[in-house]
């Protein structure tokens, strides 16, 4: 005997920015298993975002001499297993709307049935100043200096193992 499911998304998502490993899921069984996300920021001041900002006449010193700083590791195992079913499923979805205006690597959005297993985000950075959003945003006259002399700074060995066994639906 068939299985049929009705979903219905009575609204809006409106999402200005998804920063890393991020995720929006909509629907029936949304699978996501072993998210990870590691970072390192060295960073001034942060975003600016929004209408018509102005940064005037500043200045920025980043100074980072790192021994070492973010070797990042990570060994996980990730296992995701699904029952397979020889019944025919229906899945009736009905969406109004989803808005997303960024992403940045990692993000996912899924709509309906999705299957992920590890999804991983690693990232260094060194900025005087965050991300620029938005409109009308003006930078005027300013000093930026990074000093950023490593000895090892971002060694991130990510060394997963992922396992997935989905079976099909027949």
């Amino acid at each position: 005997m068939g299985k049929t499911t009705d979903f219905t998304f009575a609204g809006n998502i409106h999402v200005q920015t998804m920063e890393r490993q991020c995720g929006i899921f909509i629907g029936e069984q949304n699978t996501a298993i072993g998210w990870s996300a590691h970072g390192k920021q060295n960073s001034v001041f942060g975003s600016i975002g929004g209408q018509s900002n102005l940064l005037l006449c500043n200045t920025s010193i980043l100074i980072d001499p790192d021994i070492v700083d973010t070797p990042i590791d990570d060994r996980d195992i990730h296992i995701a297993l699904e029952n397979s079913s020889d019944e025919n499923n229906l899945t009736n979805l009905n969406l109004n709307s989803v808005n997303v205006n960024s992403m940045q690597p990692g993000s996912s959005v899924f709509v309906g049935k999705g299957h992920v297993n590890g999804i991983d985000a690693n990232q260094k950075e060194n900025t005087n100043h965050g991300n620029l959003n938005g409109n009308n945003i003006q930078l005027m006259g300013n000093i930026n200096l990074t000093n950023d002399q490593d000895t090892i700074d971002a060694v991130m060995d990510d060394r997963d193992i992922k396992i997935a066994i989905i079976e099909k639906e027949l």
